[in-house]
Parts: C-alpha cells; structure tokens; sequence
C-alpha cells in the first residue's frame, strides 16, 4: 500500500493539474470526492487535450468567432453568420477610427507623405497591443493577474512601451529622413508619434482584458476590436496632430 498517495478532486483545475503533472511522471492520478471516494482517473492525455481545446476556443474568439466553434463541414449560412456578426461591429468602429482623418483633410493635402506613415504607425502600434493582450490574457486563465490588479500590469505595460516605443520610433524617424529625402522635422514628428502611439498601445492591451473581465466580458472576444479601434484613432490624431501644429507654426 503507498502510503500518502498523491490524488486530486474534482474541484482541481485544469492548471493544477498541469502543474501535478509536470512534477511527477505520473500517466495518471485518482480522482476523489470531498469524502475520499474513488471516482476515477484523470490520465495526463486528458489534461493535454483539455488545454488544447480551450486553446483552440480562444483563438478562435480572438479571430472574432463569436459563437461557438467553426468548422469547414458545418453548413456554410452557418459558417457565415459566426463571422459576419463580428465583422459588422469591427467595420464600425474601423469607420470611426478613420472618421479622424476627415477633420485633418488640409493637413494631409498639405503633407501627403503621411499617408505612408499612418498606416505603419497604426499597423504597428495595434501588434504591439495585442502582444500585451494576450499576455494579460494569458496570465488571467492561469490565475497569475486579477481583474483589481490594474496599476501593476499598468507600471509593467508602462516599463516595455516606454523602451519600445523610442526604439520603434528613432527606427521610423531615421528611415524617413533616409530613405524619402524629407527633412528632419518630419523624421521627428512621425517618430514621436510612433513612440507615443506604442506606449498608449501596450497600455491599452496589458488593461483592457482585466476591465473585459471586471465586467464578465470575455476579453479574447472584446479586446481585440476595441483595442484596434483606439489605437488606429490615437495614431491618426498624433500623426495629424503633430503635422497641424507644424504646418501652423512653419516648421514644416
């Protein structure tokens, strides 16, 4: 008889029993109730194929399936109406992210090269987002983070966009004073707002999942769209901004 078996109840979650898993060679480990009766065996296959399905859930509401899980045999109105919901909310909110340009139709008539660059600081601003998404969605699920742990995943945010964002933005000011013959002050303008768009960015992404779950929204499915949104729309403003308060004052 082995003295002081190793056994889990029903209640254990899916990331204890990884963690059991991990620590010991076991296929498997009994199952208990709250009374110590036998009820099973839960085997290690059976926690990687968990995680694998709850993964796979996730990406799919991160790709902005909504309601339940696709596949390519289901009948295709199906399959078409999973997506065209979601589709339809992030083309308003793309519609209201690129209503910013329409009050700054002067500025890039003036300065047209920036339609180069809206895109890119945008584009670029919304990865780095979504990388600080999908951590704080990750530590969520694992129990690392809660929701009422703001200002710490804010500092942490705060502490990767501020190195990133200078990087990201001296990479783009150089590359646009070299390559496009332009003058400095643009290499400056485009390059500050790059750096600022990224820390706005990876703050939004690190914060959003926790406000998504405070109010039992499922942060994989919201903070996608919502994030872009707020990036694209900071980044338009910055850009545009900054190249009105230039052309204003003559500095370009």
């Amino acid at each position: 008889m082995v003295a002081n078996p190793i056994f889990v109840f029903t209640s254990t979650t899916l990331d204890e029993l990884d963690d059991i898993f991990e620590r010991y060679p076991f296929w498997g480990l009994p199952v208990v109730d709250e009374s110590g009766i036998l009820l099973g065996v839960v085997r290690q296959t059976d926690v990687a194929d968990a995680w694998s399905e709850q993964q796979g859930r996730t990406l799919l509401r991160f790709g902005g399936i909504a309601f339940g899980e696709e596949f390519r045999n289901m009948p295709l109105i199906e399959r078409s109406s999973k997506r065209l919901s979601w589709l339809f909310i992030n083309m308003g909110l793309s519609t209201l992210a690129a209503s910013v340009i329409l009050g700054h139709q002067e500025t890039v008539n003036r300065l047209f090269v920036l339609v180069f660059f809206m895109p890119i600081i945008c584009n670029m601003s919304g990865c780095s987002g979504n990388q600080a998404v999908a951590v704080s969605i990750r530590e969520l699920t694992l129990g690392l983070i809660k929701p009422e742990d703001f200002w710490h995943v804010w500092i942490k945010e705060l502490q990767v966009g501020l190195i990133n964002g200078v990087l990201l933005g001296l990479s783009l000011g150089l590359m646009s004073w070299l390559f496009w013959n332009e003058t400095a002050t643009l290499g400056m303008l485009v390059g500050t707002a790059f750096a600022l768009n990224t820390l706005i960015a990876v703050s939004l992404g690190g914060l959003i999942p926790l406000l998504l779950r405070k109010f039992k929204v499922d942060p994989a499915l919201g903070a996608p769209p919502i994030l872009t949104t707020l990036t694209d729309m900071c980044g338009f403003t910055l850009v545009l901004g900054f190249a009105r308060l230039a052309i204003e004052t003559g500095i370009i």
